[in-house]
Formats: C-alpha cells, structure tokens, sequence
C-alpha cells in the first residue's frame, strides 16, 4: 500500500488532485478528486485495486486523452477478455443488472469469450464446472425491474426511459454471444 500513496502523494504535489481513501468489502478504492484549475469542472474518479488473483492476461496501454495527462507511464491494467470472464463470473455470483450491461458494452468493443480464461476465473469461486447453459439461464432469470433499478442512477437522464426495452435487447444479444 505504501506505494500506492507514495504515488498519489507526487501528483498531489505536481496537480490539484486529491485523494481519500473509501470503505469497500475486498481490495482499496480512493476517491481521486481534481479541482476546477485542472479541468474546467471538478471532476471525481474512483480508483479500485484489487489484490486477492494474479492478473492473467496483463495489457499495457497509452493513455490517448485530451485531458492534460502529465506522464509517461504505461497503464497497466486487464486484457478486454479477462475483464469479460470477471464480468461472466459477477453474473454468475450476484444480481447486478450493470453486469449485463458490461458484457453487452464489452463485447461492443471487441471483446471475445475465451472458454479457457472463463473456467480459470471461475475457480476462484469453486464454479469451473459451470457451462453455457447455466450462464444464459443466469441472464434470462433477470428481472427487468431490477436491471433498470440497477442501472438507472449510472445512464443519462435522457435515457432511463429506454432501459426497458434495453433491457431485451440486451437479454437476446447476449444469447447470442455466450457461446463456448
């Protein structure tokens, strides 16, 4: 943990940032807080680090941003499918109408099952003997009406109207996309 503040503790001398630390069940999360001086509004950024697996499928990226990103580090963070297959195992392990919705976005952006990687995050869990047919009942046995509950506060007010009929379309796409 120590360096992680160390970190924090540079840009906080270099920006207007500011970082608080939050509660959470598993990992550390920060609040990242840039003041108006460094970005035309204020602008608040949760940072999650989670420690309890290996990363699988480590990427690095270049940050590609119009916002005044001052450094030249790599991010280093997980591949799309790794996410996908956490993404896969959430669905699996709670109710949350956001993992619906992240599979859906992420397979918008290219990302691809990879039957493999799947079994391996479910392990963490002791759920590797899971299969297609359990994760589409799993997506099907939503509830429309806590899949928009869920995700209401996340989308644009302008859109919270559709989430009804989203929440179909979403239901359909993914049958068609979970395939091992």
């Amino acid at each position: 943990m120590d360096f992680i503040w160390k970190l924090f503790n540079g840009l906080s001398k270099k920006e207007t940032v500011t970082f608080k630390e939050k509660k959470t069940i598993a990992g550390k999360r920060f609040l990242l807080t840039a003041d108006a001086s460094v970005l035309p509004y204020k602008t608040f950024v949760n940072l999650d680090f989670s420690f309890r697996e290996r990363v699988l499928e480590p990427q690095r990226s270049v940050i590609d941003t119009n916002f005044p990103v001052i450094f030249t580090s790599y991010i280093y963070h997980l591949s799309k499918e790794e996410i996908f297959a956490e993404k896969i195992r959430a669905l699996l392990k709670r109710a949350k109408g956001r993992d619906l919705y992240d599979l859906w976005y992420l397979t918008t952006q290219g990302a691809f099952l990879k039957k493999e990687l799947i079994k391996e995050k479910l392990k963490y869990y002791h759920l590797e003997n899971i299969g297609k047919d359990d994760m589409l009942k799993k997506v099907k046995s939503f509830s429309k009406k806590d899949f928009i509950l869920d995700l209401r506060p996340l989308v644009p007010i302008d859109e919270r109207d559709k989430l009804e009929s989203f929440f179909d379309y979403i239901q359909d796409y993914l049958e068609k996309r979970l395939k091992f």
